[in-house]
């Protein structure tokens, strides 16, 4: 409740500083894709005052409801930031948004926002993520609003004790499981947008009075036994925070997939590259990968497709279209029913090695002619996708053409969140976000 940026590590807020760049440029290049859409169209225009905008869009509705909407535009693309298996930006920064354009925050205050998100969400997922999976919740949906609603409490300036009370409320808002990833069905795109509609409401409802209960994590019959099926672990959650960091191992993605599926397509990139393999060439391939990301729903799968959550979430997919196209890009992802990927598809067998690294890969290619070709990535995900501000600065002038705004305005987006502090109001930044210039707020 009381954090400060200035007593904040300074990697810590470079890093909020990144993910807040990362997260608004994926989200643009991201609009495109029906889901924005659709959220829009369920999201009314409000002209009262205490609202905040949908970005690129610019219509002024409810702060829960603008926190919704944008939370559906950034994880649009699929191509957003990553703790464990969480997609916290996707949350915390349309929710912090919101709330501090409706409060008329600053830059400062903002980022303290996302550092409070980052770190509760992080901090939960560290502990528990191992164990709810495989109990068929999804982690962004779960711990996605304790994200929305620390940013939200924070921002708002809750005490320590209404800021315990909005975590309460958003673990009795919270909720998603994974069965959409095998169906190849719409809900987990719309989940993270969720989250950070509820978490905010979870803050709102403290702010005015709501009292949850004390034990909502830890209790005999609360959030952590629902979910988890334990409690074990409850007490280094809060003994962690601002102690043991989180922020500073967020990863991003190369490509606009699972980040599951990041290092399989890295390593095929390099191998193809390194061989001039060609899809013809190819009899068998084969793929060791950490036991916990083989098992994750959807990471198997080889068809029929019929969605893009499908092909970003197969690994056989991905796997395939790298070698074909020598990269994954969203078009690629949509191609269905292309033969040569099928057939790729059905010669790829994947292996669960539990003694592995998470985000580790090794390939063994056996061709046509009897070569066997091997590519492996055996450090962990850090040396690949922990970035920096300039780094993520780069990503961001690659996407730029795919975005609804010129390089020229991305460049000024990133000069502004590279700066942002207490001198700027947030409602700036939301300025440079909207298409249409006449939606600024007066």
């Amino acid at each position: 409740a009381d954090l400060d940026l200035g007593t904040v590590p300074a990697e810590v807020v470079d890093k909020a500083r990144a993910c807040l760049l990362h997260g608004i440029v994926v989200g643009l290049a991201g609009v495109k894709a029906d889901f924005p859409a659709i959220a829009w169209k369920c999201t009314p225009e409000t002209g009262s005052p205490g609202g905040a905008r949908l970005l690129i869009d610019g219509r002024l509705t409810g702060r829960a409801q603008a926190a919704f909407a944008n939370g559906v535009l950034l994880h649009a693309r699929v191509q957003e930031d990553t703790h464990g298996t969480s997609h916290i930006g996707t949350v915390a920064i349309p929710a912090a948004l919101a709330v501090a354009e409706s409060v008329g925050a600053d830059g400062k205050r903002l980022l303290e926002g996302l550092v409070a998100g980052y770190e509760v969400a992080g901090a939960l997922g560290r502990e528990y993520t191992a164990r709810t999976t495989p109990r068929a919740f999804r982690a962004s949906a779960i711990y996605g609003p304790f994200a929305a609603a620390a940013a939200a409490a924070r921002i708002l300036g809750l005490d320590a004790r209404a800021t315990a009370n909005a975590l309460a409320f958003a673990s009795a808002f919270a909720g998603g499981t994974t069965e959409s990833f095998v169906a190849g069905s719409m809900e987990w795109h719309f989940e993270n947008g969720v989250a950070a509609q509820n978490g905010v409401l979870a803050a709102e409802i403290a702010a005015n009075g709501g009292e949850g209960a004390e034990r909502a994590l830890e209790g005999r019959v609360g959030f952590l036994q629902a979910v988890a099926g334990t409690t074990e672990g409850a007490e280094r959650v809060a003994a962690g925070l601002g102690k043991v960091w989180e922020l500073p191992n967020v990863t991003f993605k190369l490509c606009p997939t699972c980040a599951f599926n990041q290092s399989p397509v890295a390593t095929m990139v390099r191998l193809a590259r390194a061989h001039n393999l060609q899809p013809e060439d190819v009899k068998r391939i084969d793929i060791e990968m950490n036991e916990y990301e083989v098992n994750y729903p959807g990471m198997v799968y080889q068809g029929p497709f019929r969605s893009v959550g499908q092909t970003q979430m197969s690994t056989p997919f991905c796997l395939s279209l790298a070698l074909v196209d020598r990269g994954v890009s969203l078009d690629g992802l949509l191609r269905f029913d292309d033969p040569r990927l099928l057939d790729l598809v059905r010669r790829v067998e994947m292996h669960a090695d539990a003694g592995r690294l998470p985000m580790t890969v090794r390939l063994r290619v056996t061709t046509r002619d009897g070569r066997i070709l091997e590519q492996a990535q055996d450090q962990r995900a850090e040396e690949f996708f922990v970035w920096g501000f300039d780094r993520v600065r780069e990503m961001a002038r690659e996407l730029a053409p795919e975005t609804p705004f010129s390089l020229a305005k991305i460049e000024a987006i990133a000069d502004l969140i590279a700066g942002l502090d207490a001198r700027q109001p947030v409602s700036t930044l939301i300025d440079r976000l909207i298409k249409d210039h006449s939606r600024r707020l007066a």
